[in-house]
């Protein structure tokens, strides 16, 4: 095929050979949301299609007439069709559940199978909380029923297998899915972040903006970081907001409204809710305090040490 002459030339490409050109996997239904028990019991499921879900609370299982194990908040579950499986109700409470059925053959049969121990079943660990997520969105797809949606809702539910079949095991026995198989190793990341936010202190920034400043997709991005640096990167960009406040508050004498204007705050309102709630005192109150205790010099943080 020509390139025509004000197009750049193709850097990427390449093809799929003919044993994966299909995947064969087809989405039955999907469900998300909370379920409130109306007597205690074992609940039993056996279903013919495939069946993967996560619940967001702890919950008391039983597989295959197995011995009863605590199943962890978060923790996804994938059972072969045909698989006897029990959940503990108890009368009056509640469980947010999401699950999706489907069938599979060929290739994503094979990955499957090979997924599932020989009980039939296979757990992960689902750090980035992809699960929920994508079923969450293939829910609202096939409720809204909004032209194009089964195209939408069956695009989801590929690329939610493909990280389900491409998970790796862990050393406990379990697999762990993630968008990336491996989260990429930036010791540097945070001080790479720090200094991103502190030199457009001045602008509106996202966790989005960071993202693309770090090379990594959003959902990667933010687990890693917060790996890394023991906080999420909407909590560094409000701290380092806040040090920056201090200072030209204390040390360079501005008003509550010209250090909103200052650090990209929409109104002086929202600085000072914002500054509040980091602080636990309004901005005039911490400049008060400050003087009275004779703290009303250059305010240091760790990039001026």
């Amino acid at each position: 095929m020509a390139i025509p002459a004000n197009e750049p030339p193709m850097q990427l490409g390449g093809h799929l050979e003919k044993s994966r050109q299909n995947l064969q996997a087809w989405l039955h239904s999907a469900n998300s949301g909370t379920t409130t028990f109306a007597v205690t019991r074992w609940w039993q499921s056996c279903w013919k299609w495939w069946v993967l879900d996560v619940t967001r609370s702890d919950q008391p299982q039983r597989i295959n007439g197995g011995a009863e194990f605590i199943r962890k908040a978060g923790m996804v579950a994938l059972y072969r069709p045909n698989l006897r499986f029990e959940e503990w109700q108890k009368e009056g409470g509640s469980a947010h559940e999401s699950w999706i059925l489907f069938t599979a053959s060929g290739p994503m049969l094979r990955a499957l199978n090979a997924l599932t121990n020989p009980h039939g079943y296979c757990l992960f660990e689902d750090p980035e909380s992809i699960a929920p997520q994508r079923i969450g969105q293939i829910s609202r797809e096939l409720f809204s029923r909004q032209s194009g949606f089964e195209w939408r809702a069956q695009a989801v539910f590929l690329d939610l297998l493909a990280v389900v079949a491409t998970a790796k095991p862990t050393a406990t026995h379990l697999h762990v899915i993630r968008t990336t198989q491996e989260i990429p190793v930036k010791p540097d990341l945070q001080s790479k972040v720090e200094k991103h936010i502190r030199s457009r202190i001045a602008e509106v920034l996202t966790v989005e903006d960071l993202a693309r400043h770090a090379g990594l997709g959003l959902s990667t991005f933010a687990h890693t970081y917060r790996k890394l640096s023991g906080e999420t990167p909407y909590q560094t960009i409000v701290r380092l907001k806040m040090e920056a406040a201090k200072r030209l508050l204390q040390q360079d004498g501005l008003s509550v409204k010209e250090t909103a204007a200052r650090l990209g705050f929409s109104t002086e309102f929202q600085f000072s809710r914002c500054f509040k709630r980091m602080e636990g005192r309004s901005p005039t109150a911490h400049v008060r305090a400050m003087t009275e205790k004779g703290g009303s010099g250059p305010v240091v943080s760790n990039q001026d040490k």
